[in-house]
C-alpha cells in the first residue's frame, strides 16, 4: 500500500516520534514556516504535523483541498486555525500532556534563577567580582507565595513541586471553581480564587499557565502588573500574547515588580531589538520550556503507552493521554492512521 505523504514543519519533541512517522509515511520536512512557503509545500500532502512557532492558517488549508489531518506536536492549538479546519472536515490532533512536567520545571527554574540572582551573579563572577556576593541579594523560596494563573495540568505539576518541594504557599486563579478543581486543590494544598487580582497583589512569584485564546490575549496588562509587590517576580512559560509586552516593559522599568522570567514572546521568534530582551531584570529563554530530552531511546519501547483517541466536541480534537515520549510516538501513529 502506498504510504501517505506528511508535511513535517520543524522537529517533534523527541526524535523517536520522527522515526515512527517516517516508518509509515513519506515525510516532507521543512524548517521554514512563513505562510507563502507553507502554501507551496503543503500541496500534495495528506497530513501536516507541526510545532510552534509554525502556524497553520486558512490560507495554508486552502492551498491543499485534499488535506486530511493536522497534528500539533505539543499542547497548544493556538497556532492552528482549528475552527476553519473543522469547517472543512479536517480533524486536528494534539498531545495535551506531552510536556507538562518539563514546562512546570522550567517555570520553577526561572523562579529560582530570578530569586537567587543566578544570571547577575554569573556575570559578576565571570568578570572576577567575587565581592558581588555581598552586594547582590538572593532569596529562598520557602515560605513565599507562588501565584499561578490557571490550574490546568502544567499549573498542577508546578503547584505540586512548589508546595511539597519548596514548602511555598500556593494560590491559583481559575475562572470558575468546580468540585474537581476543589478536590485537586485540596490534595495539593493549593488555595483557589476567581479574583485574578488576588494573584498579582499577593504573589511573590506570579507564573502564567493558561492557553492563548481570544479571552486571554493581552489580558495580563499594566493594571495587573502594576499591582504586584515591588519585590515580586513574573514568569511566563505559556504563550507570549497572553501578556501585553509593552505594559510588562513599562512595569519593569518603573520598578513595579522586581523582575521577569520569559520563555515565550509575541511574535516568535521575537525581534532582536525587542526591549524586553535587554532589560537587566529580565531572564529570557527561547521557548524551550516544553523540551524534554531526559528519556533514553532504549526506554521508548518499554514505556510506549496506549493512546486513546476520542473526538472532543465540534473541533474534532483527539487527545492522547500518556507520557511525553509516548505521546509523540502516539501522535506519529495517529497521523499515519488518519492519513
Amino acid at each position: 500500500m502506498e504510504k501517505p505523504k506528511v508535511l513535517q514543519i520543524l522537529s517533534m519533541y523527541h526524535e523517536q516520534g520522527q522515526i515512527v512517522l517516517r516508518e509509515g509515511a513519506e515525510v516532507v520536512r521543512t524548517d521554514r514556516y512563513d505562510i507563502p512557503h507553507l502554501c507551496e509545500v503543503v500541496k500534495g500532502v495528506d497530513g501536516i504535523v507541526l510545532r510552534a512557532p509554525a502556524r497553520i492558517t486558512r490560507e495554508v488549508i486552502d492551498a491543499n483541498p485534499n488535506l486530511r489531518v493536522i497534528s500539533g506536536a505539543g499542547v497548544g492549538l493556538d497556532n492552528i486555525d482549528v475552527g476553519y479546519a473543522t469547517a472543512h472536515g479536517i480533524p486536528v490532533l494534539h498531545a495535551p500532556s506531552v510536556n507538562r512536567v518539563s514546562t512546570a520545571e522550567h517555570a520553577i527554574a526561572l523562579m529560582l534563577a530570578l530569586g537567587k540572582s543566578v544570571v547577575r551573579l554569573h556575570g559578576e563572577m565571570s568578570r572576577g567580582n567575587f565581592a558581588s556576593r555581598s552586594v547582590i541579594p538572593t532569596f529562598e523560596m520557602k515560605g513565599k507565595r507562588a501565584g499561578l494563573i490557571g490550574f490546568g495540568q502544567i499549573a498542577r505539576e508546578a503547584a505540586k513541586r512548589l508546595r511539597f518541594g519548596f514548602e511555598m504557599d500556593v494560590i491559583a486563579w481559575v475562572r470558575q471553581e468546580d468540585q474537581e478543581k476543589a478536590r485537586i486543590a485540596r490534595e495539593l494544598g493549593v488555595s483557589l480564587t476567581t479574583r485574578i487580582e488576588d494573584i498579582f497583589e499577593s504573589g511573590d512569584y506570579v507564573s502564567v499557565h493558561v492557553p492563548l485564546t481570544e479571552q486571554t490575549r493581552h489580558f495580563i496588562d499594566y493594571r495587573l502588573l502594576a499591582s504586584m509587590k515591588p519585590t515580586a517576580y513574573f514568569i511566563n512559560t505559556a504563550r507570549g500574547a497572553v501578556v501585553n509586552q509593552t505594559d510588562l516593559r513599562a512595569a519593569l522599568q518603573e520598578g513595579r515588580l522586581a523582575g521577569a522570567g520569559l520563555d515565550v514572546f509575541e511574535p516568535e521568534p521575537p525581534s532582536p531589538d525587542l526591549p524586553l530582551l535587554s532589560l537587566p531584570n529580565v531572564i529570557v529563554t527561547p521557548h524551550v520550556g516544553g523540551d524534554d530530552r531526559r528519556m533514553q531511546l532504549d526506554h521508548v519501547d518499554d514505556r510506549r503507552p496506549q493512546c486513546h483517541s476520542r473526538a472532543a466536541g465540534r473541533d474534532a480534537r483527539i487527545h492522547c493521554q500518556s507520557g511525553s515520549v509516548g505521546e509523540q510516538i502516539g501522535l506519529a501513529h495517529d497521523i499515519r492512521r488518519k492519513t
